[in-house]
């Protein structure tokens, strides 16, 4: 994580604990002032994604948006639309368009919202009703939400602070519908002032969770827009009134989607760095949390259900830079907008696996702190709360992991799935390569299950097993050491004993073969915490992010100085 970053987690502006004193819309204005400095000293900004002028610094966005989703989602989700709002631009504006208003939102001189999502169609942009009507005859242009079914929702940014919003809608032209184009639509004269005639904006509270982030509800009552209103990098409206576009209606959805792809990486970072930010918390909560006179770590069983998680973070972590490696090569060579190439759907299997991950081990990890893992001080709860909205932001997983089977139906070699593998014994896996092979193996296996008979339930295995595969060979060929080959070993076990439903049915693994996984997950497990130490450097995480009582060895005096006294009675039942 950037220095600069870091230091700005330890700014007053960015305590944590507001969160729990201050009311739901002064937090989300917080929120905002926390994203506009990130913005202001190009910590963050959408001409770091790729296609932006700063596109080398690329790799650093996304490792340090991964750290701040370990601090606050909230704020990434804030950050997030700003830099979509940024990347629709990009991608659909004119070369004029793009010059006057880059720079006020790579800097976030101006609060943008990013408005796809309505409340009728979720994820089913296809069928998106948001109309914007040109008619000749006076030159006007005007949006209109036709029904309450296609009002936009959970619009980010929206309820007080967005001045302009990226709006995704169809272009009607007297009376023609040409598809799916990009708007950029004022809302606001000012932060904080009302709606423009026309414009309605309601909250789309209360969430479950990310209460930072101010989402909202937005109708457009036929309300006029600029004459530039419409991104017209691609598709215009000639003086005559006709208009100019030489891309295939289908294709000019697809275009408009690219953006879409590109912001999937973030929850896999996010999920890695909230992973490993409490897998370190959790792992130094044990080594100094004593019971019946050994420290929690001591016990066979709690190695065994803590380690595995360790080994996910880090997994995890090496997903994300293969993504890294992927965007940086591919995408100027492979256009995002062509969904049928290999970067989308890798993305697209990346973002769900590693969502799904993250959310079911911090439960593991909240239950290992106890009452202590339901303190909202020590944050694992509140990330479990937050990050649930992932699997389904950016994407509903269930639809990304088709979309990703979809993509590795069209590219894999049919057949390849006959290959003869050595059988795991009841001494478990021969080395982590074997595991890999494995995984590898049954990937393939599912690819021809699906293209047989297309059916769904293998879409989540396949994502899984294929996300698995990446990682560990990213992770083999960029191994730190004798610890770092024990927790890489003890993630290929873990991956094969989460797939055992799969690899029976497909032949590649039996009792005596899971019977030895599940003894060699407890004796990795014992390894890797008897070298605790190497572990929690392994995990690497920034010590800003670990100022949590649950952390230090004195966290019981942390946590009663942090208790609030209360000198008010109650009130008189007289």
């Amino acid at each position: 994580m950037p220095e600069t970053a870091t230091d700005y987690l330890s700014d007053p502006l960015f305590d944590p604990r507001v969160r729990y004193e201050l009311s739901v819309d002064d937090l989300m204005l917080r929120t905002v002032e926390r994203a506009k400095v990130l913005h202001a000293k190009g910590i963050v900004g959408s001409e770091a994604w790729c296609g932006g002028s700063r596109e080398d610094r690329f790799p650093d966005l996304v490792r340090t948006l991964g750290w701040l989703s370990a601090f606050d989602i909230s704020l990434v989700a804030t950050t997030g639309n700003q830099q979509l709002a940024g990347n629709a631009l990009l991608s659909h504006g004119s070369p004029a368009q793009v010059a006057a208003f880059r720079d006020e939102i790579d800097r976030m001189e101006r609060v943008y919202a990013f408005a796809a999502t309505e409340i009728g169609r979720g994820t089913n942009l296809m069928s998106i009703g948001t109309e914007v009507h040109y008619r000749h005859e006076d030159r006007s242009l005007r949006i209109t939400t036709p029904s309450d079914d296609a009002a936009k929702y959970w619009i980010g940014n929206s309820l007080f602070s967005a001045t302009h919003a990226m709006v995704l809608a169809r272009l009607v032209i007297d009376g023609t519908d040409e598809g799916h184009h990009w708007f950029r639509v004022p809302l606001r004269p000012a932060e904080g002032a009302l709606p423009f005639p026309g414009v309605r904006i309601r909250r789309a509270d209360p969430k479950g969770g990310l209460p930072g982030n101010q989402t909202g509800m937005i109708h457009f009552d036929h309300y006029p827009l600029p004459s530039d209103a419409l991104l017209s990098a691609w598709a215009h409206i000639d003086d005559s009134g006709a208009y100019v576009c030489e891309i295939p209606r289908r294709e000019r959805y697809l275009r408009c989607l690219g953006t879409f792809s590109q912001e999937r990486i973030f929850p896999v970072t996010g999920a890695a760095c909230c992973l490993r930010r409490f897998a370190a918390t959790t792992l130094r909560y044990s080594t100094h949390r004593e019971s019946s006179g050994k420290t929690l770590l001591a016990f066979p069983h709690y190695r065994e259900r803590l380690m595995p998680v360790v080994a996910e973070a880090l997994a995890l972590h090496h997903l994300t830079e293969h993504l890294i490696k992927e965007w940086t090569t591919r995408y100027p060579t492979e256009p995002i907008t062509l969904h049928g190439r290999t970067l989308y759907g890798i993305t697209s299997a990346a973002k769900a696996h590693a969502s799904w991950a993250a959310n079911t081990a911090l439960v593991v990890l909240r239950e290992l702190c106890g009452g202590h893992g339901f303190h909202s001080y020590n944050e694992i709860v509140t990330a479990r709360v937050d990050g649930e909205i992932n699997t389904t932001f950016g994407g509903d997983n269930n639809v990304l992991c088709y979309e990703s089977v979809r993509v590795a139906a069209r590219t894999a070699t049919a057949g390849a799935a006959s290959t003869t593998l050595p059988a795991v014994t009841e001494d478990g896996l021969r080395s982590c390569e074997h595991g890999i092979d494995l995984l590898e193996a049954l990937a393939q296996r599912l690819l021809e299950r699906w293209r047989e008979s297309q059916r769904g339930a293998l879409c989540r295995p396949h994502a899984g097993a294929t996300c698995a595969v990446q990682s560990l060979r990213r992770w083999t060929a960029h191994s730190r050491g004798p610890i770092d080959d024990f927790v890489r070993h003890l993630y290929a076990v873990t991956c094969l004993l989460s797939l055992t439903d799969h690899l029976v049915a497909e032949g590649l693994l039996d009792g005596a073969a899971i019977r030895g996984l599940l003894t060699q997950r407890a004796t990795l497990s014992d390894q890797c915490a008897d070298q605790h130490g190497e572990v929690l450097e392994l995990l690497d995480v920034p010590p800003a992010l670990l100022e949590v009582p649950l952390a230090h060895p004195d966290y019981v005096r942390r946590t009663v100085a942090a208790a609030r006294d209360t000198t008010r009675l109650l009130p008189s039942s007289g």
